[in-house]
């Protein structure tokens, strides 16, 4: 006899509609609050159209809206919203019991995971579609819609969503503590720049020419690398009217959409190996503990030590403007012990951390010297770089307003001033390591490459004048005074570019504010600044005082010039009067701009 019974194999699920329905309905205050306060805008939109308070509106002025509404408000609210939608969906995760009740019911965790990644972005998409609905509805009403914008929009925002909540969700899976995850989240999402910024500013206590944060990271914060890399473009016609928007930055959105998109998957391998045990934890897995320890050892070292250094032995001893070695060690190196045992503490869940911690204690000292010295030796030429000039696009000099930019192709002469300027601050480096900036005459100094393989190099100074060296043409003092002085220097800080067109001139006079000129006036008085820059009328700047005197009058020149987008860019030079500008005098007097009266009295 045959005992076999036939059934039927299991199906295995994926998701699970009573939970899925149970989180919408358990967590609606969150996306039917977002939904609400957004529907204000399009509230607010109908409002004004029905009153008749708003003017015509065509497809071109929707595009542009939804553009920059989109571009300016949606990166921040879907990175805030984001960790809060994945804070809710994971909470069971941080509680012992709840956590263990999860995980005895009859779902694998696969299913939980699919089920709640996709509440959480049903609850991040809810808000987007009520109000998007409202907007596209009232558009459509009027005669104003314009269907690219609208899918562009609906795109964004799926990235956007994609990306950020694929990070939070991430983050989730790291830690067992609902306190620990929004810190965690912001971390991902700033640790990057914030270390840049941090070791650039060490950098600047040792070494002359603090190169600053450069931005070489910003690509590991989708926040700031999405505000940096979206924007809101024109299309002109020939005419120079604005005809059509559109949406620049989408290989950037989709970059940052499919990293979301590999975080959710690395998540859900995470979620399977994830102990239960774990939940009130800091770090979820126990290879995460050093990563945490001494992680937060270098972010107390990167800013308490920088503060206790700078309000006790910088305030106090130090006698310039850049760091002593040993005291900026042993300050960094307290602040590393410290931030090393609060970390303990947070993971061990106890205040007695301190047996058996010499060889961290050890680890975290001898971490600090080296990076000090590291950076004290220069080991790696940040303090002694200068492109080659071959390798540069254009330079910039820049202090107090004052700017000098040169584009090495069409004025390799002038750049290469620059460059020379550059190469003798740098050669001055002992120099000014031991001067004492006191209450002497020094300046701040940029000098900013724009390097043809697209990347900009930056230094710092801040640099101190003696007249002594300022007769010295081999000093950086005598070759800044030189510079400022030189009449090709002079000339082209007020001509215009060659492809450039002049829209306008203003004269700006104390006696009765500005006025603006006719074009014929425009030119006179355009050619007659650069005539006596030519002819070195205008004086310059003088190092040792930097005001040199002029009349109560400035001229302000207004150009514009295509960009290589085909966009208009607009510039902006500026020339005071000097008493020994005398073709500029000339024609001022001559269009009743100016009057001897007031010449004399000033």
């Amino acid at each position: 006899m045959n005992w076999e019974v036939s059934s039927m194999p299991s199906k295995k699920s994926f998701f699970n509609r009573t939970l899925f329905r149970k989180n919408l309905s358990r967590f609606w205050p969150l996306w039917g609050g977002a939904s609400l306060m957004g529907s204000l805008l399009p509230l607010y939109m109908l409002l004004a159209l029905l009153s008749g308070s708003a003017r015509h509106i065509d497809a071109a002025e929707f595009s542009y809206v939804l553009y920059m509404a989109a571009a300016m408000a949606g990166p921040s609210f879907c990175a805030v919203y984001a960790i809060a939608c994945a804070t809710l969906v994971w909470s069971y995760l941080y509680n012992s019991r709840a956590v263990g009740l999860m995980h005895t019911l009859p779902v694998d965790r696969t299913c939980l995971f699919v089920t709640n990644t996709l509440s959480g972005l049903a609850m991040m998409l809810i808000p987007f579609v009520v109000v998007g609905s409202f907007v596209c509805l009232t558009a459509l009403f009027w005669g104003f819609f314009d269907l690219v914008a609208a899918v562009n929009t609906a795109l964004m925002i799926l990235l956007l969503t994609t990306a950020f909540f694929g990070l939070a969700t991430f983050c989730a899976m790291l830690t067992g503590n609902a306190f620990a995850l929004p810190v965690l989240y912001g971390l991902a999402n700033f640790l990057a720049p914030l270390l840049e910024q941090l070791s650039a500013s060490l950098a600047s206590a040792f070494l002359t020419g603090s190169p600053g944060g450069q931005g070489v990271f910003n690509f590991l914060s989708p926040l700031i690398q999405i505000y940096q890399s979206i924007s809101v473009q024109r299309i002109h016609d020939s005419a120079g009217e604005v005809e059509a928007y559109y949406l620049e930055g989408f290989g950037t959105l989709a970059a940052y959409g499919l990293a979301g998109a590999v975080l959710l998957a690395l998540a859900w391998l995470l979620y399977r190996r994830r102990a239960s045990e774990r939940a009130g934890d800091i770090a979820a897995f126990r290879a995460l503990r050093p990563i945490f320890r001494y992680g937060l050892a270098l972010l107390s070292t990167l800013t308490v030590g920088r503060m206790v250094y700078e309000l006790l032995w910088g305030t106090l001893f130090q006698p310039g403007l850049y760091a002593q070695f040993v005291p900026m060690a042993v300050c960094m190196a307290l602040a590393g012990v410290l931030g090393y045992y609060v970390a303990s503490m947070l993971l061990e869940k106890t205040l007695r951390v301190f047996r058996g911690s010499i060889r961290g204690v050890a680890l975290t000292c001898a971490g600090v010297v080296a990076l000090c010295a590291l950076i004290r030796l220069d080991i790696l030429g940040v303090e002694r770089r200068v492109p080659k000039l071959e390798d540069v696009e254009w330079v910039q000099l820049s202090n107090s307003g004052r700017v000098l930019n040169y584009d090495v192709e069409t004025q390799p002469e002038l750049a290469a001033r620059l460059v020379e300027v550059h190469q003798a601050i740098v050669d001055d480096r002992n120099y000014l390591h031991q001067s004492d900036y006191g209450m002497e005459n020094y300046r701040y100094f940029t000098i900013t490459y724009k390097m043809k393989n697209g990347s900009v190099f930056t230094r710092r100074y801040c640099l101190k004048f003696e007249e002594d060296r300022v007769t010295d043409p081999e000093t950086f003092d005598g070759k800044l005074a030189a510079l400022y002085k030189d009449p090709e220097i002079i000339a082209s800080q007020i001509a215009i570019p060659e492809d450039a067109v002049l829209l306008d001139i203003m004269v700006y006079n104390n006696s009765y504010g500005a006025e603006s000129l006719d074009p014929s006036d425009r030119q006179r008085v355009y050619e007659a600044l650069l005539q006596d820059a030519q002819e070195g009328n205008v004086p310059g700047e003088d190092v040792m005082r930097w005001d040199t005197p002029s009349y109560e009058c400035f001229v302000h020149v207004e150009y514009r010039r295509l960009d290589q987008r085909g966009n208009f860019e607009y510039g902006y030079n500026t020339a005071y009067l000097y008493p020994t500008m005398e073709h500029t005098i000339a024609v001022l007097v001559d269009l009743e701009l100016l009057t001897q009266a007031e010449l004399e009295q000033w």
